[in-house]
């Protein structure tokens, strides 16, 4: 059997009797534009100053006014979902993505991955003869499988990109992120003025100037960036520019957008400002302290958007510098509407929220000069998160305007012709990879790999691009998120908001004339029962379709959390040696709610030998064992407070086994003895430990490398001396609250 049994030449004996012949690699069509994909994380539609917005945004601008905005597109209304559609152009239970990637509730609308039937447009656009690159957030793998032993696949580079360079989780830290390059974890550098978001852009700069340099094939490039999730971190300089900014309040500030917003026309005439969510209060109702903290928190929202749409404006003024920029199908998305994830009070750090500790005011107050820079994580509260989905009501997570519907801008020179036009069609996020292909004149593959492949859900809105006139293509569109549904078919839209533990069959439909009523001020109902029936029995029809059931409670759907069989977690014997990769939370070893013990075999050849023999989590949380100034040190960093426990005598010199051993006496709670050599050294108690999501940070092993779990060193305090082993040994009595570690990832997302 041949290799090539495509092979057109001939072979004979000898080369003499042969005739050689050269497969022609894929191409793209003559004129085929490059593409690029930027997406924004947690930018509502307000949030854009070409949007409506006083935060200043010139080059996001500036490519609005030479291109086209749309105002009535919409998304899935969270981050790992919108990723999926925005990647494979079918619908995100179809595809694996019920909800974030971190969770698996053994259905196949949930399993935290994308399909191997839905190919992303990377690989559509690999097999027709594109390089492809993709950085910043990913999002869209079990973290489980985040890990340095894989498995890979879920990974970009098993996605269809030739290269990577971002993180792999829902955040990160934007000044110390955990990295990875390609298909391997990599320390964040030790540069004091890095921001991750400069990064990715001068990751994506270099990836255009090797093609433009080497090649004359076009390119995808996808652009994911951390801001403006939390944590809303930014360069002291944009810190800088925005004290002061916002002192007037969320509402003033919300009412001056909504009159901006009608100006600019990007809402219709006659929209009406959706009331207040419930749960935010007027702003004059509140103290001069607590109005004070809450306009630092939205300072440092707005720094962070500021900062990010500076990078966006670096790439595509190297893309104008390369005369790359009128030939490129530029993108520009956000996954969903502003996040409520940071509660009423606004959080300083998010270590709280994670793990269901309430927000403190004191605390805020206390820290409040650290909001936005390197020592914080903080997000913003309700009312200023309303404020960015002006002039919608509700947030992310909801299928209300203010979590589904948000800003698309599409910037294309040599096609586009009606610079600065605001489009008002109906689209959804899954029609953006349907619009590429029909631009280059490429047919989605029915067969990618040896697996049969989805049809593409969505509907191209190439049309869009000359009209402004032409009614929407689109028929329909359902919506589900932790119970919250919703679907829109021929200008009306039926919308339930679900309350977690509750009855689906109790929930409140709404139902609202969007044609009509931009911010759903106006619920039809009542006036029109039998419309409302309708569309409700018509979001069965599309739940059924497109794999959307069994409906899952946004909290009880959590049944699907234990560890992932053979996955690096599923086990109660851990050993970790030293110089392993970093090991993200979903694949460490589980210490929650149970008796463990740490075990370290260790060597000093002098007193000066100490670092870090342990550490999981960082500066929002989590736990570290240590040697310092000759002493073993176990410090536990339960959101602000800590514990510690030291040794009463030295380290040795030479080889010794130290040990740290807890004993659960209460839930999330107990105590703890230092051991060294097979003596008690040291003893405390542990009053309150993490239960519910833990840390975003990972776990090292010789070193801690991102941000520090104690105040007692700077990063990464590798160890001197030598660890010939970690052993960690879980206790059976682990119980845990899934409901509240499901709450805790979905308030971090």
């Amino acid at each position: 059997m041949s290799s090539e049994p495509y092979f057109q030449g001939h072979i004979g004996r000898y080369t003499s009797e042969s005739t050689p012949w050269w497969p022609e690699p894929p191409k793209p069509a003559p004129g085929s534009p490059n593409v690029v994909f930027i997406m924004l994380d947690d930018v509502g539609f307000g949030h854009l100053g070409c949007y409506g917005s006083s935060i200043d945004t010139p080059a996001m601008d500036r490519l609005a006014a030479n291109g086209i905005r749309y105002r009535n597109f919409h998304t899935t209304t969270i981050c790992s979902p919108s990723r999926a559609c925005l990647l494979t152009g079918r619908n995100h239970h179809s595809v694996g993505m019920r909800t974030i990637s971190n969770y698996d509730t053994g259905f196949p609308s949930a399993r935290g991955a994308i399909s191997p039937s839905a190919a992303t447009i990377a690989q559509m656009l690999q097999q027709t003869g594109y390089n492809t690159a993709a950085f910043g957030k990913w999002h869209l793998a079990p973290m489980a499988d985040g890990s340095a032993a894989g498995p890979f696949h879920g990974w970009p580079l098993g996605k269809g990109f030739e290269r990577y360079y971002g993180f792999l989780d829902a955040l990160t830290d934007q000044f110390a992120p955990e990295l990875i390059l390609d298909n391997r974890h990599i320390p964040s550098p030790s540069d004091p003025d890095y921001h991750l978001s400069e990064a990715i852009v001068d990751e994506a700069i270099e990836f255009v100037r090797d093609q433009t340099s080497l090649s004359t094939t076009p390119f995808f490039l996808y652009v994911a960036f951390g801001a403006c999730h939390s944590p809303h971190q930014a360069p002291q300089e944009y810190l800088d520019k925005y004290r002061g900014k916002f002192d007037q309040g969320w509402d003033a500030t919300r009412e001056a957008w909504f009159q901006r917003q009608l100006e600019l026309g990007i809402v219709p005439e006659g929209t009406q400002l959706a009331p207040r969510n419930n749960g935010v209060p007027a702003w004059d109702d509140l103290s001069e302290d607590e109005q004070r903290v809450r306009a630092r928190l939205q300072e440092a929202f707005a720094a962070m958007l500021d900062h990010m749409d500076h990078q966006i404006g670096r790439l595509a003024d190297y893309l104008e510098e390369v005369d790359e920029l009128d030939n490129t199908l530029f993108v520009v998305v956000s996954d969903n509407g502003a996040s409520q994830e940071g509660g009423p009070l606004g959080v300083v750090n998010e270590g709280r929220f994670y793990n269901q500790v309430p927000a403190s005011e004191e605390y805020n107050q206390a820290n409040i000069d650290e909001i936005g820079g390197p020592r914080s994580h903080t997000n913003y509260p309700w009312g200023w998160a309303q404020v960015g989905n002006t002039p919608l009501k509700r947030y992310k997570q909801n299928t209300h305007g203010g979590g589904i519907r948000d800003p698309l801008i599409i910037h294309w020179p040599d096609r586009i012709k009606d610079a600065g036009a605001i489009r008002p069609q109906f689209h959804h996020i899954s029609d953006i990879v349907p619009t590429v292909l029909e631009v280059l004149g490429v047919e989605a593959p029915e067969m990618y790999q040896g697996v049969p492949q989805l049809p593409i859900h969505g509907t191209s809105m190439l049309y869009t691009f000359d009209s402004g006139d032409e009614p929407t293509r689109k028929r329909n569109q359902h919506f589900e998120m932790f119970g919250h549904r919703g679907i829109w078919h021929d200008g009306w839209k039926a919308v339930t908001f679900h309350a977690p533990g509750g009855s689906f069959e109790d929930d409140q439909w709404e139902l609202y004339h969007l044609d009509e009523d931009f911010s759903e001020c106006n619920d039809l109902a009542e006036s029109e029962p039998e419309k409302l029936k309708e569309m409700i029995e018509h979001w069965w029809i599309e739940a059924a379709k497109y794999d959307v059931l069994p409906l899952e409670d946004g909290l009880r759907g959590a049944r699907g959390t234990p560890p992932k069989k053979g996955s690096p977690q599923d086990r109660t014997s851990f050993v970790y040696r030293q110089g392993m990769a970093h090991t993200p939370t979903n694949a460490a070893a589980d210490v929650r709610n149970r008796d463990y013990t740490i075990t370290v075999e260790l060597s000093r050849e002098t007193e000066a030998d100490e670092g870090v023999l342990i550490a999981h989590g960082g500066i929002t949380g989590g736990y570290s064992l240590f040697i310092k100034d000759s002493r073993l040190v176990h410090e536990y960093s339960y959101v602000g407070e800590r514990y510690r426990i030291v040794s009463d005598t030295d380290v040795p010199i030479g080889g010794s086994v130290v040990t740290f051993e807890f004993t659960k006496t209460n839930e999330l709670a107990g105590t703890a003895i230092l051991t060294m050599n097979g003596r008690q050294v040291g003893s405390g108690d542990l009053p309150a430990t993490l239960g519910g999501m833990f840390a975003i940070e990972g776990l090292d092993v010789g070193q801690d490398l991102y941000t520090p779990v104690s105040e007692d060193y700077e990063v990464p305090f590798a160890f001197s001396g030598a660890i010939a082993g970690v052993r960690i040994e879980l206790g059976s009595n682990q119980v845990l609250d899934r409901e509240a570690e499901l709450r805790g990832r979905i308030i971090a997302e």
